[in-house]
This record gives structure tokens, sequence and C-alpha cells, in this order.
């Protein structure tokens, strides 16, 4: 059933207390001695790591966070963990900023239409480079995917990455979607 208008509105604003928690957040963010520890537990190559350390800080917090929720949750898959610490790895392309963020999540909730126009042919020609954040920033899991895939990271890992923002239905038992769930929980929470 669609949301009414004033669902809508709370779900924005919803949607934007959050945005703006995240930046207050991202700009005190650090990664201490204890997280690289971590992090290097789970990425174990050298490409893998190269992956993470390409994430701005407060994309690394996030990540690292991410795999603290699972693992605090007694969640401890390998594949699952190099998910959480690599599933935003693309959102470091292209520019995306904290406003394109806001900026993509206002418009999916108000107007996806808008978006879709604004991510339609992004970066094609000079006069619509501006665009290109946007649509990177909706095309990042199948980038990240990609990126994960080459630095040779567990298969199923890279499936997740890749389906990471998709949905999964509820009641799918197939193991991946579990994690996947699993993932998609962790990141919210963060």
């Amino acid at each position: 059933m669609p949301l009414s208008a004033s669902g809508r509105i709370g779900t924005v604003l919803q949607r934007a207390a959050y945005r703006s928690s995240q930046f207050f957040k991202a700009a005190g963010a650090r990664v201490t001695d204890d997280d690289r520890a971590l992090v290097d537990s789970v990425l174990t190559t050298p490409p893998q790591r190269a992956l993470f350390e390409h994430m701005p800080v407060a994309d690394q917090r996030h990540a690292v966070a991410t795999l603290r929720t699972l693992r605090a949750d007694g969640h401890d898959h390998p594949a699952l963990n190099q998910a959480a610490l690599l599933h935003d790895v693309a959102k470091s392309g292209a520019g995306i900023t904290v406003f394109h963020r806001v900026v993509v999540v206002l418009l999916q909730a108000i107007r996806p239409d808008w978006l879709s126009w604004l991510v339609r042919n992004a970066g094609q020609n000079s006069t619509d480079r501006w665009r290109r954040p946007f649509a990177c920033y909706l095309e990042h899991p199948a980038i990240g995917a990609d990126w994960a895939e080459t630095a040779a990271c567990d298969p199923t890992a890279v499936s997740l990455i890749r389906r990471h923002q998709s949905l999964v239905s509820p009641s799918s038992i197939a193991f991946e979607d579990q994690l996947l769930r699993l993932l998609q929980a962790a990141d919210d929470k963060n």
C-alpha cells in the first residue's frame, strides 16, 4: 500500500535525520590500531587491504562498525566478514560526498523519477559530468563487487557486496540470503 503524503514526509524526515547523524559521526571518525588489526585478520591479501584503504576514514569506520555489530551478534562467517568491510568500497569513487548521499536518499523517498532522470546518461558528455557521483552512488554495489572479485575476495562475499542493497525475501532459506539479511541489518544499525 502506498504511503500517504504525511507518511512519505515522515519517512523523508527520518532519513534526513539519519543522514545528518551520519554526517556528524563522519566528521569525527577514526580507525584505531585495534580496528586495523581486525581488518588485517579479515582482509588477508594486499589487494583486499588496498580496497579498504581506498575508502575515506568515515567509510572505513562504518565498515568496521558493521563488522563489529555482526560479531557482537555472534556472526563470524569469513565471506560475511569480508562483505561487511568492503560493501561500500565503491562509494569512494567519482567524488561522492555527503551531499550526494543525502540527495539520493531524499529523492529515493520523495521522487524516484527525478533520481532516474538525474542519473540517466550521467557523465556521457562534459555538461552532464556533475551527475556522475549520483550514478556511482546507485551503482556502487556492482562496482564494489567487481573490485572485490579482482582482489580475490571470497565469491560469496562478492555476491553479498553486489546484492547488499537488493531486496531479499524474508522467507528465503538460502544460506546466502540469510547472510545477506544479516549484512543488511548490521549495515542499517551503523
